[in-house]
This record gives C-alpha cells, sequence and structure tokens, in this order.
C-alpha cells in the first residue's frame, strides 16, 4: 500500500487513438507505447462531448455538458461557465486535504468550480518548461498527497498547421511524408489531406515526447510508486466528420491507466467506457468519496479483467463548440447499435473555424468530392432528426437505417431508453422535442 495515494492525469488535445498501442503501423510514439506496455489500454473509451472546454468540464465534474453548462468554449467572447453550484475533482481533492495543480490548459471555468491551488502561467506546447512546473510543485509539497492536472495544446491546430513552426525544447521533431501516411476511412484520399495527416502525425509525435518529459519528472521526484497515471484525450482528431461531430471519429479517445503495482502491463481493456468515468476513478484511488450524483463508475474494480460484464454502452451530450457551433445531439451507444438525436437537424451542420479553414476541408471544397472516404460528403454536414447505425457491418456511419423496417424494433428501445436519460438528467433541451411533437407530456412536469 503506497504512502499516498497521488495522482497524475495527462490529455492531450484532439489526439485520436493513433500510436503503435493502438494499432498504428506508421506513427512514432515511442514514450506512449512504453507507458503502455506497463499499462492496461482501453479500446473503448469515448469522451461524452466532442469539444475542447466541454469535454474538459465534463471530465473534472464527472457530468454530461447539458448538466454542467459549460456547454462550449470558455475563452474570450464565447464566454460558456460551468454552473457555480456544480463539484469538482479538483475542489473535492482539495477540500480532501490534497494538494492540487493544473500546469497547462484548463480550459474549464470560473476558478470558484475548478480551484487549483497552483496553477502557474505556461505555454503549453512548451512541454519542457511545463515538466520543470510539475518538479517545482512536487519538491513544494513533499509531504501531501496530490492530484496533477497536466494539459497539453497538441495536437491542436494553430497558425499554418498544428504549431510545427517551430522547435521546442527537448522535443526531437518528427517528419512524416504525406505518401507514408494512413487516411481515415472518413476523410478522401486528396494531397491536401495527406499533407494535413503529415501534420497532424507530427503533432501527436512531439506530444509523445511530451509525455515522456512529465514521466521522467514524475520518476525523478521518487513518488510514481505511489501515482496512478492517466493518459488521455480531450477529443478525437481535428477533421472534418471527427472532432465537434457526433460520429465515434469525434467521441472515440485513448485512455490508458497506470495503477502501481498492478501486474496488467500491456492488457487491452474492452469495457466501453466514457470521460464521466475518470472522476469517480479518482476519487475510488485517493480515498475520497465518491459524489452520489455522479453518473459514471469507478474503473478500478475492472482494470484486472479484459471484458468486464456490465460495461456494454455509453451515452454522449453536446450542445456546441464554439459559439456559432450549435449542433446538440444526444447519443446512445451500444456495442453494436448506435442511436442518435440531432436536437436541431433541421439547420446545416457548421464546422468549428480550424476545421472549416483546415487543408482537409478545402481540398475537399474545391475539389467537389461527393465521397468522403467511406463516408458520403453531404453526411458530414446534414443530419438527420434520428440516426440509427450497425456498427458491426457499418463502423464508419455512413448509413443511417432509422427506417429499416428490420431494425424499427432495436431503434424503439434505444428511443426510449435514450429520453429516459433525458429526464433523468433534466436535460432542458426537451423543450424542443416537446414543441416538435416528437414527445408526449409537457417536459416541466416530466421532471
Amino acid at each position: 500500500m503506497p504512502a499516498y495515494r497521488n495522482v497524475l492525469f495527462l490529455i492531450a488535445d484532439d489526439w485520436s487513438p493513433l500510436a503503435a498501442c493502438y494499432g498504428n503501423s506508421v506513427i512514432q510514439t515511442p514514450r506512449i507505447d512504453e507507458f503502455a506496455q506497463r499499462s492496461v489500454i482501453f479500446d473503448h473509451e469515448f469522451c461524452v462531448s466532442p469539444s475542447c472546454a466541454v469535454s474538459r468540464a465534463a471530465i473534472l465534474t464527472g457530468q454530461h455538458s447539458h448538466v454542467h453548462g459549460q456547454y462550449g468554449h470558455c475563452h474570450g467572447i464565447q464566454g460558456f461557465r460551468t454552473h457555480e453550484w456544480m463539484s469538482s475533482t479538483p475542489k473535492s481533492l482539495r477540500a480532501a486535504g490534497f494538494a492540487t495543480a493544473c500546469i497547462g490548459k484548463k480550459h474549464a471555468e470560473p476558478y470558484s468550480v475548478y480551484p487549483f491551488e497552483f496553477e502557474p502561467q505556461v505555454n503549453p506546447r512548451e512541454s519542457a518548461d511545463m515538466a520543470d512546473l510539475a518538479r517545482q510543485f512536487w519538491r513544494d509539497n513533499p509531504d501531501r498527497p496530490f492530484y496533477m492536472h497536466v494539459g497539453f495544446v497538441d495536437t491542436h491546430r494553430a497558425a499554418g498547421g498544428f504549431g510545427n513552426e517551430q522547435q521546442y525544447r527537448g522535443v526531437t521533431d518528427v517528419i512524416y511524408s504525406p505518401d507514408e501516411v494512413i487516411v481515415p476511412p472518413f476523410l478522401p484520399d486528396l494531397p491536401g489531406v495527406r499533407a494535413d495527416v503529415a501534420d497532424y502525425y507530427r503533432g501527436v509525435s512531439r506530444f509523445d515526447a511530451s509525455v515522456g518529459l512529465l514521466l521522467d519528472a514524475l520518476a525523478e521526484s521518487g513518488r510514481a510508486d505511489e501515482t496512478l497515471i492517466i493518459l488521455t484525450s480531450d477529443h478525437g482528431m481535428p477533421f472534418p466528420g471527427a472532432k465537434a461531430s457526433m460520429f465515434d471519429s469525434g467521441h472515440h479517445v485513448p485512455f490508458i491507466v497506470h495503477q502501481p503495482g498492478a501486474q496488467n502491463g500491456g492488457m487491452h481493456n474492452r469495457a466501453l467506457v466514457s470521460h464521466l468515468d475518470i472522476r469517480p476513478t479518482i476519487h475510488d484511488w485517493c480515498g475520497v468519496e465518491i459524489p452520489a450524483e455522479l453518473p459514471g463508475r469507478s474503473l478500478l474494480p475492472i482494470l484486472q479483467t479484459p471484458d468486464p460484464d456490465g460495461w456494454d454502452e455509453v451515452t454522449y451530450s453536446h450542445c456546441f463548440h464554439e459559439v456559432i457551433d450549435y449542433n446538440p445531439y444526444r447519443v446512445l451507444r451500444g456495442r453494436r447499435y448506435k442511436y442518435v438525436q440531432n436536437l436541431a437537424a433541421d439547420h446545416k451542420t457548421p464546422f468549428p473555424t480550424d476545421l472549416y479553414r483546415s487543408k482537409t476541408w478545402t481540398a475537399v471544397r474545391e475539389s467537389g468530392v461527393e465521397m468522403m472516404g467511406q463516408r458520403p460528403t453531404q453526411h458530414t454536414v446534414q443530419r438527420a432528426f434520428e440516426e440509427l447505425y450497425d456498427l458491426e457491418t457499418d463502423p464508419v456511419e455512413a448509413q443511417n437505417r432509422i427506417d429499416d423496417p428490420a431494425l424499427q424494433e432495436i431503434a424503439a428501445d434505444m428511443r426510449a431508453r435514450l429520453y429516459a436519460f433525458r429526464r433523468a438528467t433534466k436535460d432542458i433541451w426537451l423543450e424542443l422535442d416537446f414543441q416538435g411533437n416528437r414527445m408526449a407530456g409537457d417536459p416541466d412536469r416530466e421532471y
């Protein structure tokens, strides 16, 4: 039993499950892969909202986007904020005597909900500086249990493409040829897309080096043997049909957990889990009571079990990305079938600014291609109110089966269960269903 139960939480920006430990044979991620070999690799982890600020608020509060209130971005003119009455991981652990630190990107407001006691200013692409600040925090708190939240900006886009325009201290640059990258099945194989993916791979390899710098700093502190380490991303890759979309290509994220002393290194866990399970897991590990209102569950009991029972579906909730990107939807995803309600299906789905101006979408617009890989281009931007996918036969989610006579029983069951979830979580967007005659009863009386 370690003297303290600490947590080091490492979160990338816009990183899909692209690493050798997730089956990619091209990308170079040696530090992540080494870490995975002594950890548990979750194959089916999903963010509950594929947008930076919203996802981070969900991770820290353990609540869905329509519950925690930070419906979209919190910076600048965007101005969304988590409800003041929400509890959070840093608030609860700090009250329990833990030293709390946020180094790099937090992207969740206000401070009253996320009161990290150590939150220094740093460029979140300068991972060597971030590692130095972690060392400072550990030196200053040698006799306290800690929760350290480290937010990197890689692999997010930047002016010119993914922050690749300069060198960073402590990081060896890895450059990829557009010819060698693997174009995802939801993107067209065009030169501009390949160039964009090559830039993205470069950012992923830089993030890999950054992870190594933080893990080295933890090892130097002498506290690695008492520290639970979680490595994940806020959501999937910043490409059309992934980030800020209801497709699994936006929600499916890497998730690797290292528990000190566990004999499960390199094991793949096939439970369907979500970011809402992170906060209960941290509370469980730290010995701090898990708030009763949290919908997620601790993952500690299943870390030794590759195929645990009772982990077979997750729910998603999305409202905004930027304030202009209004795209509210709710999803119930099982192992085979995925049911979607697009609550503003009457308008064209807008792209986040960085995606619309990307090399990829520019190439799609200029070429006029009708197919983005296996998905129709129109399917990426135009939604139906209800969608149903058979993920076994159509993993790219190219064919909406909601009107398939053979699947009406499945659709009815998933529809009823999703509405039950929305009522149970007091989803104010139920008013749209009521006004659109899609549900019976006044939602004010439903809860």
